[in-house]
């Protein structure tokens, strides 16, 4: 299979080293899990990878395209990141529909007047994703689950190869929480849908359909494969730190603590 995204030795230092040597590698159509706990580097290792952040070594090369050997803000225009960073940045008063019109030009908040070619395509992606309904609502009315689910289908207008998801449940209560695990699950079945990597620290938040999970652990790569080589008891127990006990039903994960 094609590999979308291929990590060789990447490190990270600001004030201190945050990634230590991550080599990791996602192919087309991959759905991967990437657990570690608060620190671990997570959120530093996206926003490396999505140019945000420099790297102080290593390889990192995005569909086919080397880093320091092209134009990296062309390339971040293929790499979609849903984070609670970007939901800060909206304007109460934008409306669902403008808000994924803005995707299209890589803006935040929208400024100028659309063509009807790129309102149509919002609409179909919006469509697609299943929340058209909600086109005409203004950023300041959507609940927490709609505001990620309609940056979903932002991050989907310039047709990514690779789609982040930062920690999308934060914020959502238990049943909203399990009512957006079942549209990311949904999305996740869809060919149309590019390579998934959700950044979490539960694993109750994982998709039944995903195929894969990365662990890290004070910046370095714990375990990476196959999710159920990767999501156990051992694993998780040595990155929280703590005795834990993974369970599997129904696809679904939940873990508790001894």
């Amino acid at each position: 299979m094609k590999k979308i995204l291929d990590i060789q030795n990447l490190s990270f230092i600001k004030d201190k080293e945050i990634l230590k040597s991550i080599s990791w590698q996602v192919e087309k159509g991959e759905r991967w899990a990437l657990l570690g706990a608060n620190g671990a580097g997570k959120t530093s290792l996206l926003s490396v990878i999505c140019g945000y952040e420099v790297p102080s070594s290593g390889i990192m090369t995005v569909d086919g395209k080397t880093y320091s050997e092209c134009e990296w803000q062309r390339v971040r225009e293929k790499i979609a990141i849903v984070s609670a960073n970007i939901n800060r940045k909206i304007q109460t008063s934008e409306t669902a529909l403008e808000i994924v019109v803005s995707g299209e030009f890589a803006m935040i908040n929208f400024w100028g007047t659309a063509d009807e070619k790129v309102c149509q395509k919002a609409v179909r992606k919006m469509k697609e994703l299943g929340v058209f309904h909600l086109a005409a609502s203004r950023w300041s009315q959507l609940s927490q689950g709609e505001r990620q689910k309609v940056q979903i289908a932002r991050s989907l207008m310039v047709n990514p190869t690779v789609m982040f998801l930062d920690e999308p449940c934060t914020g959502l209560d238990p049943v909203a929480r399990d009512n957006f695990v079942g549209f990311m699950e949904k999305i996740s079945e869809s060919k149309k849908i590019p390579a998934i990597v959700l950044a979490t620290h539960y694993v109750e938040e994982i998709p039944p359909s995903f195929t894969n999970a990365m662990v890290i652990r004070d910046g370095e790569v714990l375990a990476s494969g196959k999710i159920g080589d990767v999501v156990t008891s051992s694993v998780l127990s040595e990155a929280y730190g703590a005795d834990c006990k993974v369970s599997r039903r129904n696809g679904r994960f939940s873990l508790k603590i001894s």
